[in-house]
């Protein structure tokens, strides 16, 4: 392999250590000089880590993103002047029969020394912030999700069949009628037409009827405790929202409003693309780098001359849900770009094949709007063809 930097250290970082391994050396020999050493995970330590490479005269570093353990390190070392390369661990390969930390961190220093290790998107502070507000409303609402699950089976263990006639029983209509049942009042035509709002399709007699089954007393505990569970969730939901528009309407107000002419990017899609992509591309080569990065890029799998089925590559899952539902409405939307996408690829293959086709258009005009700051235009995407 050809060696590319001739003084390189590679960090094994871990909750409470981090192992350094510096490689030196000239670029014509194979056999770098080792130098060796551990220390803590604390803001000294880390510190005293950082005057040690520079004392040995290293230019890059080289890490792994193990969990959220290498952001201290990340935000230690980015003051000062070496080159730090945050690799994917799942492109570092450990040497069967060689694996302990100081291994690891040698292991890396060679492969950076050579050149072989690709460095991980790391977006500004500005963007992680961002970033943190948008994945823990993800994290509440699966978790909304759940507690709204658990009480769906109580119903049903119980026998009641709101669902049957309420198209989602956590409406107002339905919240009320649930606390019909926690506060053990009678279920008759006077307490449940008191519950139900105009838009409810059912007669309360239908209700009644629904309502009726066999609900014990630690049933009515468990589901009060959900609905208490998921008020507390939507309220939070309701807070992180409004904090992530003010947020966005901040520091990034020109590039949320120039998403939002996208067809099918709403408001919350639009703060997703931001947290994780950010307000500019420059991280990215090309739109194809940033479609392999989000998990979008079609994959290839070709054996023997004969090209076969493939599926989508593994990236980035929080943009590629948010680009996947907003594919599936641009899709269904007047505009004859993502419409006729939709339309000719469905026709060849599944219906979800267009939704990712679609998905990946957008995201391909994305960076094209991002890159020049320009609001989306019909007629420029009607001419923006890619081949599936």
């Amino acid at each position: 392999m050809e060696v590319m930097i001739e003084t390189c250290c590679g960090i094994d970082v871990h909750q409470k250590s981090i192992v350094c391994c510096i490689l030196d050396g000239p670029l014509t020999t194979s056999k770098p000089r080792k130098i060796q050493k551990q220390f803590g995970t604390t803001t000294v330590a880390l510190q005293k880590a950082l005057t040690w490479l520079e004392e040995n005269h290293v230019t890059h570093v080289f890490f792994e993103s193990t969990g959220q353990y290498w952001i201290p390190l990340f935000n230690i070392f980015a003051d000062s002047d070496l080159t730090l390369v945050l690799a994917n661990p799942q492109h570092i390969k450990n040497v069967p029969g060689r694996k302990t930390d100081v291994k690891d961190a040698e292991w890396m220093a060679q492969l950076g020394r050579c050149g072989l290790i690709a460095s991980s998107y790391i977006p500004s502070p500005e963007v992680m912030q961002l970033r943190l507000l948008t994945r823990r409303k993800s994290s509440y609402k699966q978790r909304q999700t759940q507690v709204k699950n658990e009480i769906h089976n109580i119903l049903q263990r119980a026998n009641i069949k709101l669902t049957s006639y309420l198209s989602d029983i956590f409406s107002k209509t339905g919240q009320a009628l649930l606390s019909l049942f926690i506060d053990g009042e009678v279920i008759d035509y006077d307490s449940v037409k008191s519950c139900m709002q105009k838009r409810v399709k059912a007669s309360p007699d239908e209700l009644v009827e629904a309502m009726n089954g066999k609900l014990s007393l630690e049933d009515r505990f468990l589901l009060n405790q959900s609905l208490e569970e998921y008020r507390m969730y939507q309220k939070l939901i309701e807070t992180l929202i409004q904090e992530i528009k003010d947020y966005i309407q901040r520091h990034f107000p020109e590039e949320n409003q120039i998403l939002q002419t996208l067809p099918g990017v709403s408001e919350a899609a639009a703060a997703i693309i931001l947290a994780e992509i950010g307000p500019d591309v420059q991280a990215f080569e090309t739109d194809g780098h940033l479609a392999s990065w989000a998990g979008l890029c079609p994959g290839s799998y070709e054996s023997a001359g004969i090209k076969k089925s493939s599926h989508i590559t593994q990236g980035n899952p929080y943009i590629k849900h948010a680009l996947t539902m907003s594919g599936m409405i641009a899709a269904h939307s007047k505009d004859p770009a993502f419409s006729s996408l939709y339309k000719r690829v469905s026709q060849r293959g599944s219906k979800m094949k267009a939704v990712i086709a679609c998905a990946h258009k957008l995201l391909r005009i994305i960076y094209k709007l991002l890159s020049t700051h320009q609001p989306y235009q019909q007629e420029k995407a009607l001419g923006l063809r890619q081949q599936f």
